[in-house]
């Protein structure tokens, strides 16, 4: 093979490679990839300065809690004693629930498989929920709402060093 030939042919084959670069970049996400401690950067449903974690776990199981920055302290200093007011602001201004995760579609997606939620018609659920991620940041778009209302909220969370 003379030295043209071989320029050619390296030139040939880190073309493909970079070509091939994005479809690999866009189905590196997994379990192990993602896997990890986030806290919330952004939830539409809690508003601004809401607070949160979720854990992804290596093993594929996972935990969320959610809540606004401000929940009312109870005046009965006891949780099964507040009142009608009290226990609303709670159950409209947080969400838990934990159980396995998939991640699905090269990538693209994550699927909560719920075992139990802090809202009960969540239980024994699957959501599946498009996927990014981008550097520390994990967005997944929440289709089902717990609270009603049309999907289409985008949740960000970030990656906790």
């Amino acid at each position: 093979m003379n030295r043209r030939t071989t320029l050619a042919a390296i030139a040939a084959s880190i073309l493909l490679v970079s070509l091939e670069l994005p479809a690999r970049d866009a189905a590196a996400q997994s379990i192990k990839s993602v896997a990890g401690t986030y806290t919330i950067v952004s939830v539409p449903a809690y508003g601004a300065n809401a607070r949160g974690r979720m854990t992804l776990g290596a093993d594929g199981r996972y935990s969320i809690v959610l809540a606004r920055a401000t929940l009312p302290k109870f005046a009965s200093n006891s949780r099964i004693k507040g009142t009608a007011d009290e226990y609303k602001a709670v159950v409209e201004g947080s969400i838990a629930h934990y159980g396995t995760y998939t991640i699905d579609d090269g990538g693209k997606a994550i699927t909560y498989n719920i075992e139990a939620s802090t809202f009960p018609n969540f239980d024994a659920t699957s959501q599946k929920r498009a996927l990014k991620v981008a550097g520390d940041l994990l967005t997944y778009t929440v289709t089902t709402p717990s609270a009603g209302g049309p999907g289409g909220n985008d949740v960000v969370w970030k990656r906790i060093k």
